[in-house]
């Protein structure tokens, strides 16, 4: 029998991915804001600064825990965030919790940006309410509520700006600095500190889930922590929300809303084991010789 190296004993080590939702912002708290300041330059209020910091001790004494239980096979940690100023921010003051659980935390956490991971672009409709997209955008607004009507939220875009799968789109071209990242520099927890739409996006394209997946699933609130956990060769698992205020921990189906129509959705029975199916959705085999 072949005998396994020890690069490839470092690859069966799993990868963690945690998705970070920023914390609250200035136009959390006034949705009107964003009809005068650009949505990249939105701030962070004193209250998501606080659990930013938060966040930052969750994830300090969390890392510091399993470092010293496994000092060899813990391998680094690298934090991502994305470019809009909240998640700067966000990223800023989790950051700046590591010293206070960890000594010399530099020595095996690093973080970077990445222009990738920047909100859904809502372009014209930036802003607006329901309401006045009907008034200003009659036509965009009779476009999002057919793909809405049937189930596909997702593929509907913004005037000026982007649909939910083009933001998943733009986020798989992450995806190669994740792994290449665990496979040379042995960086086996990844913080993303991004938005909900983007946050959402990434978990549709890690876990290939359906975009009616996408159309189910509830935005985080600020701060939650969604974590994935896996290796390329043995897939990955999805736990859910495992930090945050509020948040259903470990319960990926907790955010799953109930689709209208859900039973008018075709759609084949999933062949791999971690796959979600949106609750009420009837999936049919193309294998049996019978459908229920």
């Amino acid at each position: 029998m072949r005998q396994i190296n020890e690069d490839e004993k470092k690859f069966l080590l799993p990868l963690n991915i945690y998705l970070v939702r920023h914390g609250q912002t200035e136009g959390n708290v006034d949705r009107k804001l964003y009809a005068e300041k650009a949505d990249h330059a939105i701030l962070l209020t004193e209250r998501g600064i606080r659990q930013a910091e938060e966040v930052g001790d969750f994830f300090a004494r969390l890392f510091a825990e399993q470092r010293a239980n496994d000092p060899e096979g813990f391998g680094s940690v690298r934090v991502w965030h994305s470019p809009y100023y909240r998640a700067r921010q966000t990223a800023y003051y989790l950051l700046q919790s590591f010293p206070r659980h960890i000594d010399n935390p530099s020595s095996f956490v690093s973080y970077r940006e990445e222009p990738f991971l920047f909100e859904q672009k809502g372009g014209y409709l930036d802003g607006c309410t329901d309401e006045e997209i009907a008034k200003l955008f009659p036509e965009a607004a009779k476009d999002h509520e057919k793909h809405c009507k049937y189930n596909g939220r997702t593929y509907s875009p913004c005037l000026n700006g982007e649909s939910r799968m083009e933001t998943a789109i733009r986020t798989k071209l992450f995806f190669q600095k994740v792994l290449s990242d665990y496979r040379e520099r042995n960086i086996r927890h990844v913080v993303v500190v991004c938005h909900g739409v983007t946050a959402r996006a990434f978990t549709l394209g890690w876990m290939h889930y359906s975009p009616e997946w996408m159309d189910a699933e509830k935005n985080p609130s600020n701060c939650w922590v969604r974590h994935i956990e896996g290796t390329p060769k043995t897939g990955y698992i999805d736990h859910g929300y495992i930090y945050g205020e509020g948040a259903p921990l470990n319960d990926v189906m907790a955010t799953q809303r109930q689709l209208d129509n859900a039973q008018d959705i075709f759609m084949l029975k999933p062949q791999r084991p971690n796959a979600i199916i949106p609750k009420g959705v009837k999936c049919f085999d193309p294998f049996a010789r019978r459908q229920p």
